[in-house]
């Protein structure tokens, strides 16, 4: 009867067996995640300080913005709809490489760079206006994105932000409703097409790479193949991009479908 109201240990493992604790993944996350974002911070507020940007002016509708801005705007809702997916599914892990590919692919290594120009170059008018806000939103949204996983970090980024733009009466972003995707703002056929560029450039710069071509050496034709006539039609509409990231003079698409 007494040994009824006894515990026993059921094998000889330690209960730390279970724990799995990577400091050099720790430190990897810092670097390509946590430090990417906080580049993508101090670059918006190098520029907006310069121009004063406050986001004071009226919000430019989605559809009046450029398209890169719009594809970034796309894949920020996009991303929106996975997180609170993932977070229903108890499956933070997933959630929190949705976003650190989202801030180091999309954000970081492709809009902001290609869009840098719009941000030291031209005059305060709409164009400008117009990649602040995005870059803005894109910031805005992430904090509440990662606050549950990365609360510190979240906070500290959304105060710096609103105590500069008074958009939230709320002090911390732990008060705030988790983001909702915005449905109307998802283009995925734009989303495809910037994926076609990202690749296709990624692609001729990893071939220049190979055979020792540098980038600033011009070449003048790249051959892209596609695998239908869609891809290709996608292709042709983002050529201009792949050709200014891979510096070629022009872009000859092999269809397959032919």
């Amino acid at each position: 009867g007494a040994d009824a109201t006894r515990w026993y240990l059921i094998t000889n493992a330690s209960p730390w067996d279970s724990l799995k604790f990577d400091v050099e993944g720790i430190k990897e996350i810092q670097r390509k995640f946590f430090g990417t974002l906080y580049n993508t911070y101090q670059f918006f507020v190098l520029y907006a300080n310069v121009d004063g940007f406050r986001y004071e002016q009226q919000r430019i509708p989605e559809n009046d913005r450029p398209e890169m801005d719009r594809w970034i705007l796309s894949s920020l809702n996009s991303l929106i709809q996975r997180v609170t997916d993932n977070f229903n599914n108890y499956e933070p892990t997933q959630a929190g490489r949705d976003i650190e590919n989202f801030v180091d692919v999309h954000l970081s290594n492709w809009y902001v760079r290609l869009c840098r120009r719009r941000f030291w170059k031209g005059e305060y008018e709409t164009d400008k206006i117009s990649a602040y806000q995005t870059l803005y939103e894109c910031l805005e949204s992430l904090c509440g994105l990662m606050a549950p996983i990365a609360p510190f970090f979240a906070d500290w980024l959304f105060r710096n932000l609103n105590n500069v733009s008074n958009r939230f009466k709320e002090t911390s972003v732990h008060h705030l409703m988790f983001p909702v995707s915005n449905a109307t703002v998802i283009d995925q056929d734009l989303e495809k097409r910037m994926e076609l560029a990202q690749d296709a450039s990624s692609l001729i710069l990893s071939l220049r790479k190979k055979v020792n071509i540098k980038v600033r050496q011009p070449l003048q034709k790249a051959i892209v193949p596609s695998l239908d006539k869609q891809m290709a039609e996608g292709i042709r509409k983002v050529e201009h991009i792949i050709m200014a990231e891979t510096n070629i003079k022009e872009i000859e698409i092999l269809d397959a479908g032919n």
